[in-house]
């Protein structure tokens, strides 16, 4: 970690060609002796990803950034926070802390936290985060599941993050190629908290981590802006029921909970009505649409299409339409009606993609004026709708 990257000459620099494309940035030649050339598009890069990912941080001149592998790896500040504000306590450890973002968050609401990072170069760097913000949190560089096994200390929660690119799998879709191997652990990490929560890739299959985990408690989906980040599975030593909830972050939609992911409740189907409903990445990501029938009160178009519709306005976890009419999917008379017009498409169990359609019927985009390609009853149709 080279310190002198905070140097204010430095950091005025790194503003000044913040917008600077990194590659080009890392071939030109800099007026600096006590950096190096990649050390300075590391920081550069550290910065434009901190504006848009972690924007405080961005703010704050004493931070060092680590490589762009460990910056992609790292949790939004977004995320960070709601993880924080899940499970209330006094003392937690995060045993696979990375550059410090989530334990950063926890800091603000928990008393003690302690950071653990195998990687001593990653693990300096998130000691300066921590000392950049004037946080207590205690940064030990050793493996984590080490330094459990080492400590006297018991823990209220034991946050986890593990590695989710193994020799077993590029990108590890299932709880058996993470490092480290929680289902292995379970005995050390409940002897140390009460209260286990692991952070996954969104690819992670939920029926299958439920049965790979013991003791879930609870699973939270977590998208931001409508796109899924992250699944964090919450384990309670003597747990009998899991809860799920499924947020959309940074917009105004509703949680959506619901106590198990099998339902018998019956899902209706039926023509478009008044309103139209798309519901958010988190909740697609649940597949629990017969448990959005029965809390909402809605009804679905068609079996694999996957948008609801109601004759009352609902504050529903996803995007809300008025449905202005509803065209059997006749093309020559879809190209009369809105050939050249402005409208944003939206595709749903259709056979044409949307760049397809919009090709083919000349469609210009539009913020509130929908055309949703779709099936109702298995017959294709088009909705022209708009957004709410």
């Amino acid at each position: 970690m080279n310190l002198a990257l905070l140097e204010p000459d430095i950091q005025r620099y790194l503003l000044e060609h913040i917008h600077d494309n990194i590659a080009g940035f890392a071939l030109r030649k800099h007026p600096f002796l006590n950096v190096t050339t990649q050390e300075l598009a590391q920081q550069l890069l550290g910065l434009q990803k901190a504006k848009s990912k972690f924007p405080s941080f961005f703010d704050n001149p004493q931070i060092v950034y680590p490589p762009k592998v460990n910056l992609e790896q790292t949790s939004s500040w977004t995320t960070a926070m709601y993880k924080a504000a899940l499970i209330k306590g006094n003392s937690m450890v995060d045993i696979t802390g990375g550059f410090g973002v989530d334990v950063s968050a926890f800091a603000k609401a928990y008393k003690a936290t302690t950071h653990v990072e195998l990687n001593e170069s990653l693990q300096l760097l998130a000691n300066q985060l921590f000392k950049a913000q004037g946080l207590t949190t205690k940064s030990v560089a050793m493996d984590g599941m080490e330094f459990l096994a080492q400590t006297n200390e018991r823990y209220d929660l034991i946050y986890i993050d593990p590695s989710r690119k193994t020799e077993a799998s590029a990108k590890a879709v299932m709880l058996e190629d993470y490092e480290p191997r929680v289902m292995e652990s379970m005995e050390l990490l409940f002897s140390k908290a009460d209260t286990v929560m692991i952070k996954t890739s969104p690819m992670l299959d939920i029926t299958a981590g439920l049965q790979s985990l013991k003791h879930v408690s609870e699973i939270h989906v977590v998208a931001v802006k409508n796109e899924v980040k992250e699944l964090l599975w919450i384990l309670k030593e003597n747990n009998s029921l899991t809860q799920v909830t499924a947020v959309n972050l940074e917009s105004s939609q509703p949680a959506f909970q619901l106590s198990e992911l099998v339902s018998n409740f019956p899902i209706s189907y039926t023509e478009p009505l008044k309103y139209l409903y798309e519901p958010n990445a988190a909740v697609m990501k649940t597949m629990a649409f017969h448990d959005l029938c029965k809390q909402y009160s809605v009804s679905k178009l068609d079996q694999d299409a996957h948008l609801f519709t109601s004759n009352e306005l609902l504050d529903f976890p996803g995007r809300t339409f008025e449905i202005k009419a509803v065209n059997s999917y006749k093309p020559k008379e879809i190209k009369k009606q809105y050939g050249s017009s402005e409208r944003a498409v939206v595709t749903r169990n259709f056979r044409e993609s949307v760049a397809q359609l919009r090709t083919k019927y000349k469609l210009a985009e539009s913020e509130t004026d929908y055309l949703f390609f779709t099936s109702v009853a298995g017959n294709y149709v088009v909705i022209e709708a708009v957004k709410m």
